[in-house]
């Protein structure tokens, strides 16, 4: 499994983005969240995902994900301020890849330095996808937001993710 995760402990930057999607969104978004505390990236980075999800019994409404998303990153103190929503630019089958993409295409100038909060088996994939789309100016650092062993992702299969890692070396 070392050879799929690859992740800097220490990693700062100008924003960390945090990957969508998935079972463990909840541990990226804490991790994401913490970062932002320990005053290692200033701004956290989400895209849009504007599918339903969850009702919201307070609000009376279903919630986007990317609603619930902030309201669990404003719960734990992050200014709404701090947090910056991107547009999905189109979807494949590739979904880190297009979120790598869309970040590419939206990124503030000022951001030299991205890290890339995602689960642990995720870590090598993500950051082959965001350094073969961000601009050379953009530095992506790869940060897991648990250890392997801890992701609610371990139950899946990680003879998937080989797989997804060969495919996005091909084509990413």
């Amino acid at each position: 499994m070392a050879p799929l995760v690859v992740s800097d402990p220490s990693a700062a930057g100008d924003a960390a983005y945090v990957l969508a999607g998935g079972r463990a969104l909840h541990e990226r978004l804490e991790a994401a969240s913490d970062l932002y505390f320990l005053k290692r990236v200033p701004l956290l980075v989400l895209v849009k995902d504007d599918g339903p999800s969850q009702f919201s019994v307070p609000s009376r409404a279903s919630w986007t994900r990317t609603q619930w998303a902030v309201d669990f990153l404003t719960w734990r103190g992050v200014p709404e301020e701090k947090i910056l929503r991107l547009a999905l630019q189109g979807r494949t089958r590739f979904g880190t890849l297009d979120e790598a993409r869309s970040v590419a295409a939206a990124l503030p100038p000022n951001v030299a330095r991205l890290v890339v909060v995602t689960s642990a088996p995720h870590t090598r994939r993500s950051l082959l996808a965001f350094r073969r789309a961000l601009p050379p100016r953009v530095t992506a650092v790869p940060y897991a937001a648990t250890s392997i062993a801890e992701t609610s992702e371990f139950s899946a299969s990680i003879a998937l993710e080989y797989v997804k890692l060969l495919a996005y070396a091909i084509v990413a």
